[in-house]
């Protein structure tokens, strides 16, 4: 049975196939029911799929499909979905004071259902996947569910940045990290603003005698909404190799295929800093800190942070784990919300935030 809703959005997707021969967009769609959020259209087309009314393919632009056949059932009252952000669905959310500065020793979905919408400016946060470690006995993460809520609390402008790898099984990649991305855009209503390697300088060791050592890992940057809030790259600026000298050349080809001549140019003594992020982490952090199993770099949350958080911003980590980004929040004069299942985790986060500030 369709809810009042559920019915304009198949009759809207009806008769743009009719007209166009081809379905909607998400965006179109947005626009069309006016919209905040991509998130709402991706519910309402899912229940349309699950109901047998649509069929879509995932990964595919314009990738839905109507069933000819599918009974239209005389519709019932409509109930606003969360995502749609009316007053009433509020009450239901504690006040976000309630969890300001706080380490919460929880379920990261069950939790952050209690966080208000569009409360968070800035995610960083690396979760567990593909169980590489034992964290404390604690393996069921529902990432797909994690990114829906992330995207519900985050303002429009908010970033989730997140850092995340593949076990390598059988010679070959679990794809964790992929599917993740895609299951983050398709279905919780992100973009991929940008998805940087964070390449590893540590201990050598792992000398692999049938594959690759691993140095790196992945921070997808997902973006809510048309463009960052906030964003500030000045300290992520790195030394230009031959900054300060005047070098002949500069001879580039546009998009267009125009050719700009060549030029003299002072080459400036900073660049900004690419996609390929450096971090050194061997003797990074205290012992403390490496009471936890798997940890990052201290100064990864500090750039995040510079980059895309305000002053007065709030910052959240739903899987705190070491507390590295809380300290950094704290550090950054940032108001902070730390999640984590392990009671034994929530404990180290708390005395770093004390040691370490």
């Amino acid at each position: 049975m369709l809810t009042k809703k559920q019915k304009s959005y198949f009759d809207y997707i009806t008769k743009f196939i009719e007209r166009h021969g081809y379905a909607p967009s998400v965006e179109e769609t947005k626009k069309h029911f006016r919209l905040a959020s991509k998130a709402t259209v991706h519910q309402h087309i899912q229940s349309l799929v699950e109901n047998g009314y649509l069929t879509k393919l995932n990964y595919k632009a314009r990738g839905i499909s109507i069933i000819q056949d599918a009974p239209l059932s005389s519709v019932k009252m409509y109930t606003p979905l969360s995502y749609e952000y009316n007053d009433d669905s509020q009450s239901k959310y504690d006040d976000i004071d309630n969890f300001l500065n706080k380490i919460i020793c929880g379920d990261a979905v069950e939790t952050l259902k209690k966080i208000p919408n569009e409360s968070i400016d800035l995610v960083v946060t690396s979760p567990p996947y593909d169980s590489i470690r034992d964290y404390d006995g604690h393996k069921n993460f529902d990432l797909s569910a994690t990114g829906k809520e992330l995207f519900r609390v985050l303002k429009s402008g908010g970033i989730a940045a997140m850092v995340i790898q593949d076990q390598t099984k059988n010679f070959g990649k679990t794809l964790t990290s992929f599917r993740t991305i895609l299951d983050w855009c398709d279905n919780a209503g992100f973009k991929l603003f940008e998805c940087l390697i964070y390449r590893k300088y540590g201990a050598e060791g792992a000398w692999w005698n049938k594959r690759f050592r691993v140095d790196h890992e992945y921070i997808p940057v997902f973006l809510k909404g048309e463009r960052p809030q906030y964003f500030n790259k000045e300290h992520l600026k790195i030394p230009s190799k031959h900054g300060g000298k005047t070098m002949t050349g500069g001879g580039t080809r546009l998009t267009n295929g125009v050719r700009i001549p060549t030029r003299s140019i002072t080459i400036n003594l900073t660049k900004c800093r690419g996609t390929i992020w450096d971090y050194l982490t061997a003797g990074d952090g205290t012992r403390l800190k490496h009471l936890h199993p798997a940890t990052f770099p201290n100064q990864l949350p500090y750039d995040f942070i510079s980059c895309f958080c305000p002053v007065t911003g709030i910052v959240l980590d739903p899987f705190i784990g070491s507390g590295t980004t809380a300290v950094a929040a704290k550090n950054l004069k940032r108001k902070y919300i730390g999640i984590d299942i392990c009671k034994d985790y929530c404990d180290i986060t708390e005395k770093r935030l004390k040691v370490e500030i």
